[in-house]
C-alpha cells in the first residue's frame, strides 16, 4: 500500500477516471494480526504478575488513633487520607497535621475573611492629618463653582435674549423723503 492518504488516492484515481486512463486494481491488503497480538507484540511485556506470596500476604493494615499519637510534622499523613480510613482517625490525623505553624499561620492574602461590619473608628491624629485633604476638596468645589458661575450668567443672558419677543424682519424700503409735519388742526370756537 503506498504512502498516500485516503483522499489523494481518491483524487488521483478519479482524475484518472476522467482523463479516460485504465485504473490499476488496488493491491490485496495484507492480513493483520489480531489487535490483542498486535499490541502485545508493539510493547515490551513491562506488567509482572503477582508472586504467590503477594497473593497470599494480607492487605495493608489500616491506621488507627494510636498511629495518629505518633506523627510528627515530617510523618506521612498519606495513610490516613486513604480509602478506608476511620474517619474519625482521619479527622485526627488532619488536626494534627494543620495544628503545624507552617500550616496554620496565615498569610495575610485572605483580605476577604476580615469582618468588615465593624467600622474601627479614625484616631485623632488621623483626622488632624487629613484636614488639609478638606481644604483642598474645599478650594476646588469654589472653583468650580465660580467657572459654573460665570456660565452661569451666561446661561441667563442667552435664555433672556431667547424669552424677548423678536420682531420678523421687514425688507427695507427705500425711505421717501419725510414731508414737515404740519401740526394737526385744531378748529377754535
Amino acid at each position: 500500500m503506498s504512502d498516500e492518504g485516503f483522499l489523494k488516492r481518491w483524487s488521483r484515481r478519479k482524475l484518472e477516471t476522467r482523463q479516460g486512463q485504465e485504473i490499476p486494481p488496488e493491491p490485496e491488503p495484507l492480513p493483520e494480526a489480531p489487535h490483542e497480538e498486535a499490541v502485545a507484540a508493539e510493547l515490551p511485556a513491562v506488567v509482572r504478575e503477582p508472586d504467590a506470596g503477594e497473593l497470599a500476604a494480607e492487605p495493608p493494615r489500616l491506621p488507627t488513633l494510636d498511629d495518629v499519637a505518633t506523627l510528627t510534622k515530617d510523618s506521612d499523613f498519606s495513610a490516613f487520607v486513604a480509602r478506608g480510613v476511620d474517619a474519625t482517625v482521619r479527622r485526627s490525623a488532619l488536626k494534627k497535621l494543620f495544628a503545624d505553624p507552617h500550616f496554620s499561620t496565615m498569610d495575610r492574602l485572605d483580605v476577604y475573611i476580615d469582618d468588615y461590619t465593624k467600622p474601627s473608628p479614625v484616631s485623632e491624629a488621623m483626622l488632624a492629618s487629613l484636614g488639609h485633604a478638606k481644604r483642598l476638596f474645599e478650594r476646588a468645589v469654589d472653583e468650580v463653582l465660580e467657572a459654573a458661575g460665570d456660565d452661569a450668567q451666561e446661561d441667563q443672558q442667552q435664555a433672556q435674549q431667547a424669552q424677548q419677543p423678536q420682531q420678523p424682519q421687514q425688507p427695507q424700503q427705500p425711505q421717501q423723503p419725510q414731508q414737515p409735519q404740519q401740526p394737526p388742526e385744531t378748529e377754535t370756537r
